[in-house]
């Protein structure tokens, strides 16, 4: 019953995903399951996180030199942003490792993600504690998301087929540019 977050608390909507988490869906989590445990991995920097380390069930491990060896320990990574923009790697990086997601949909935005299929999406603690909750007891629903999302990556954000993209792109953007 272990969900990891990975990214560092020194960005602030990591910190906040990490607080929420910790205060609001957490607690409701390790009441279904008194064993259950949330990772964060990354740098503190100089934020201080005594309170949430005192937490039960609420661990960080700093900066890892190699991220997926840790994630794929986790049965589920939780993306709970509330803020924040950016390009959602951490998603895909668990996608790719074949660990399913749960996460808010401002977590999963700008992701060609599919409900239920690969990735499961709560916007609430409850809904995140139910979503971790159906991973946790079932298999199927576990190994159906891990393998749905590990096919998406490969066949919409793998590096070859992101720079073929690109390369199409800077192609268009070069012949609109050229006088004929």
């Amino acid at each position: 019953h272990t969900a990891v977050y990975n990214g560092a608390v020194t960005y602030n909507a990591n910190l906040d995903a990490v607080t929420y988490f910790a205060h609001d869906v957490l607690p409701l989590l390790r009441a279904r399951h008194a064993d259950a445990s949330f990772t964060v991995t990354g740098g503190t920097g100089s934020v201080d996180i005594s309170g949430l380390k005192a937490l039960p069930g609420v661990h960080f491990t700093g900066f890892v030199p190699e991220i997926a060896p840790l994630v794929q320990r986790h049965r589920a990574v939780v993306v709970p942003l509330r803020q924040g923009g950016g390009t959602r790697l951490k998603i895909l990086e668990a996608m790719a490792q074949g660990v399913p997601v749960v996460a808010s949909r401002k977590g999963a935005e700008g992701l060609n993600v599919t409900y239920g299929e690969t990735i499961l999406l709560a916007d609430s603690p409850t809904g995140i504690c139910d979503a971790l909750d159906r991973l946790f007891r079932d298999d199927a629903l576990h190994t159906r998301i891990a393998t749905n999302a590990r096919a998406l990556v490969e066949r919409e954000y793998d590096w070859r087929v992101m720079g073929q993209q690109l390369l199409r792109l800077v192609e268009q953007v070069a012949r609109k540019s050229i006088p004929a």
